[in-house]
């Protein structure tokens, strides 16, 4: 109970005394986190194309184990995508129809392949720096993949479900996130700094530390002021004038 009573005195102590610099740590923050996020990243989109591969079975027997084996080569199927086998074709056939120039190793750290559970339908997704390229290069590597899956594991039936579309709006970066974030670090900033700044101050603010926590004798306060002060105070002292027994004694002293 104790500990978290200095806790909490401790952190009202940090704001009550550096607010102003916490405050201050947040606003940068939001602010680094705004120009990183509208100015300095790129922003990135996605777009995706559905693909279904099954084999037709014209013995209702075999129909159900022809589906299992289709939805276990969807592996064979990710790695094929992610290959030369179906990227090479992809890159010549985009620089060629569309002008679009990616290297092998572009190509494949955009290129991201996802399957449901149970599911002959997969997805290719694709995120390029550019929105109708994504879209493009998507399409593609679904049309390079039906055209090479034929030759190597002979398989005729693919179809393309759902071709891939210009997205709308980026997918990166995530700028309320980004917003939130800078937020949430300049305010841990904030405090951190401000917590140094007490640990490592060791003034002493008020008599009671001298008298509770050191166990000294108060003797006495001493009022300090600055030599302003001071010098307003002698400025407002007035000279006395002399009293009237005072002036007699002189002028008898001046006969004399």
């Amino acid at each position: 109970m104790m500990d978290q009573t200095v806790s909490f005195d401790f952190f009202i102590r940090l704001v009550r005394e550096y607010w102003r610099a916490i405050v201050s740590f947040t606003v940068v923050g939001l602010i680094v986190a705004a120009g990183l996020t509208f100015f300095v990243i790129t922003p990135k989109y996605q777009s995706s194309v559905q693909i279904l591969v099954n084999r037709k079975n014209t013995n209702a027997a075999t129909e159900y184990a022809g589906q299992q084996a289709d939805v276990q080569m969807i592996t064979t199927y990710k790695e094929l995508i992610a290959g030369q086998v179906v990227l090479k074709p992809t890159q010549q056939q985009l620089s060629e129809r569309y002008g679009i120039e990616r290297s092998l190793n572009t190509l494949k750290s955009e290129v991201s392949v996802t399957s449901t559970t149970n599911s002959q339908v997969f997805s290719i997704a694709v995120t390029d720096t550019d929105a109708k390229a994504s879209a493009t290069i998507a399409n593609q590597i679904a049309r390079s993949f039906k055209n090479q899956v034929q030759k190597i594991i002979k398989v005729n039936n693919v179809t393309i479900v759902a071709p891939a579309e210009t997205p709308s709006g980026a997918v990166s970066p995530k700028k309320p996130l980004n917003m939130l974030v800078g937020l949430v670090v300049g305010l841990l900033l904030g405090f951190v700094y401000a917590a140094i700044r007490v640990l490592t101050d060791r003034r002493v603010h008020d008599a009671d530390f001298l008298t509770d926590d050191l166990g000294l004798a108060s003797l006495g306060l001493v009022n300090h002021q600055n030599q302003y002060s001071i010098k307003k105070q002698v400025s407002n002292l007035t000279v006395a004038h002399p009293t009237h027994d005072n002036q007699i004694t002189s002028q008898t002293m001046k006969r004399v």
